[in-house]
């Protein structure tokens, strides 16, 4: 086995503890032939793992916000576009919104990385 098989037989699974949800965006059209888009579930309960970019409280503009930068660590082989929506269950049971996902990195044999920002208004929309 290459380095590459070695690299791609690697549980890194087992370090993913959270559940993805990704959505992307698809274009309907109707009965009377008017397009529209709507979000569709390219993933459901994908096993993952965010990773919390540098949190400083001296940076915080605001103090007592939720909104950060994460990464999320995914398999290779799912395609999620930029701007997808994404929703983390941890393993605590915990769901967290997320927006403004870019593109998915895949260059790496292990996994994928996708940057994130916490989306502080569609936890306001669940209360």
């Amino acid at each position: 086995m290459g380095l590459e098989g070695a690299f791609r037989s690697m549980p890194l699974a087992i370090l993913y503890r959270d559940k993805a949800t990704i959505y992307g965006v698809q274009e309907v059209t109707d009965e009377d032939g008017f397009t529209d888009t709507k979000d569709v579930a390219i993933v459901e309960n994908e096993p993952c793992k965010v990773v919390l970019k540098g949190l400083k409280a001296s940076e915080q503009s605001f103090f007592g916000t939720d909104n950060y930068d994460a990464k999320l660590l995914i398999r290779v082989g799912i395609d999620i576009p930029a701007g997808a929506k994404i929703t983390i269950a941890d393993a605590n049971g915990r769901t967290t919104q997320y927006k403004r996902a870019s593109k998915g990195y895949s260059g790496y044999l292990s996994h994928q990385e996708v940057a994130m920002v916490r989306d502080e208004k569609a936890k306001e929309a669940v209360k």
